[in-house]
Order: structure tokens, then sequence, then C-alpha cells
């Protein structure tokens, strides 16, 4: 049995006869790991990728960049005031009565530096007008042309399909403005995202306001959108556009009081769909 194992053993186990002083009749090549030498001038490149977006953290996109609010002193114009410091500057709009033939924009944008200042001191933003000669089917559409000191002008076109979200297209990216209730609000959204990009809630005057007083507050969050002042702009002549063709169409939203959280601490995660039931529900308040 003994000599029987011992060719069986050199099979299975040639290095086993190199580590028992036995000559091996093997190749040396079975017995050694040949592992062929680096070349660096075999290496493959890696192909160019494009600088990937900024992301931002959750907490970091919660964190409001800009809060502004929004007072009436009369029928045909708004005043646009930050809290506290602001790079964008305080804002103002002016509406005039649509006449026939008129090339002049139904309402104009102007960036000032200090409320009191005149007209011929402040930085003509953008102007807007009402597209009432659309495509059908019909619906309320508009457009806003802002004024950028180094590339010119630029066309931006909104339209609202159900009457109440407006939507705008931003160098190919949709956005809209998502009528919301409970408390009747405006919420900025990039098509197919939850987080919110800005916030209008409207406040206790609402859309009625007068003489100074507020008609609502904006929050405005980090977002590809909000991070220069062109995306600012558009922003909020998105805004405007979608309360004064509100209030052109008697719809004038406003909140109870208590129902309008405080100001700047909503979040973006924060949003209650709107159920056009709901609305319903609130009209007869909103008539009062």
């Amino acid at each position: 049995m003994l000599a029987n194992t011992s060719p069986r053993q050199q099979l299975d186990d040639p290095a086993g006869e190199m580590l028992a002083g036995r000559t091996s009749t093997y190749p040396a090549a079975l017995l050694q790991h040949h592992v062929p030498p680096y070349d660096a001038s075999q290496r493959e490149e890696l192909p160019d990728y494009e600088e990937p977006a900024p992301s931002y953290g959750r907490e970091a996109h919660e964190a409001p960049v800009h809060t502004y609010y929004l007072r009436a002193p009369d029928k045909k114009s708004l005043m646009v005031v930050p809290y506290g410091p602001s790079s964008s500057g305080s804002f103002k709009i002016t509406s005039r009565s649509p006449r026939p033939f008129s090339k002049k924009p139904e309402m104009e944008v102007w960036r000032t530096v200090r409320a009191s200042l005149p007209t011929t001191d402040d930085e003509y933003i953008a102007g807007i007008w009402f597209d009432t000669d659309g495509p059908l089917p019909w619906c309320p559409r508009a457009r806003f042309v802002r004024q950028d000191p180094t590339e010119g002008k630029q066309l931006f076109k909104m339209e609202a399909r159900n009457f109440s979200d407006w939507t705008i297209s931003v160098q190919g990216t949709l956005y809209t403005w998502l009528l919301e209730a409970k408390p009747f609000s405006l919420v900025l959204r990039q098509n197919g995202r939850q987080d919110a990009v800005a916030r209008f809630n409207f406040s206790i005057h609402g859309l009625s306001a007068t003489g100074g007083a507020e008609v609502g507050d904006l929050t405005i969050y980090r977002d590809r959108l909000s991070q220069d002042r062109a995306g600012m702009d558009v922003i909020l002549c998105g805004l405007v556009t979608a309360l004064l063709q509100f209030k052109k169409m008697g719809r004038h939203y406003k909140n109870e009081p208590g129902a309008v959280p405080e100001r700047a601490a909503s979040l973006p995660e924060e949003r209650v769909p709107l159920h056009r039931t709901a609305v319903a529900q609130f009209w007869s308040y909103q008539q009062g």
C-alpha cells in the first residue's frame, strides 16, 4: 500500500517533492508564478467627464438664501423688500392697464437700493406682457423680457394650462409655480422634483392689500436657479406674473390669521398637495 501512495503524491503535489529533498521532473514554469512587469505606457487613459454639478446637502438646501416681504403701496404697484441685507436689493413692480395696440409692457420690474430713490436711479430689470392670442386650447399665457447687462435681452415664456399653476422654461429646464392650500401659497419647483426653490405665502390681506399693507412673504432656497442675480430676477418675474393674473381674474387669495407659519420657517419638504376641492372650500372665505 505504501508503494502505491508515493507516485500519486508526486502527481498531486509536485512542490511537496521539493520540500522532501527530491528532484521533481516537472518543468520549472509549473513551480513558479510568472507576473508580467508593469508597463506604464500601456495604461489606458480615462475619458474626460463633465464637471459634476454642485450638490447641496439637505441642511444647506433648507436654509433660506433670501427672504422678502411684498407690500402694496397702491393698486398698481408692489414693493419687494428683503429681511435684512440682501445682494439682490429691493424691487419695485409697476403695472398699467392694457391698451389696444400698445407695445408697452403691462408690468415693469425695477431694482432699487432704497424705495425712496427716484425712478431714474432704479435699474430696469424686465417688462411683462400677457398674451391673449395664443395657440389652442386657450389658457393664460405671458412672457417677460429680461434686460441682461452683458447678454442683452432674454425672453422667457410662461403658461398656466389649468389656470392656476404657471410653468416657465429656463434654459430648457421647466419650473412651475404651484398654487397650494392650507395655507394659500405659491411654491416654485423644478418639474419632477420635490424640493422647493421658492415659497410665497399670502398674508391675511393677500391680493387685496393696499396702502402699504403686506401682500405676503417670499422665501428663496438654495438651488441652481437662485445662485445668481439672473435666476433671482426670473423667480421674481414669474411670481408677480402669477399674482397679477390671479388679481385680474378676481381671485384675491389670502390666509386666515395664524394660518401662515412663522416667517422664513417653512421648509421645502413641508408640501401640502393642492386639491382643487380644497380651494373651492376656501373660496367663500376668499370672497369675504
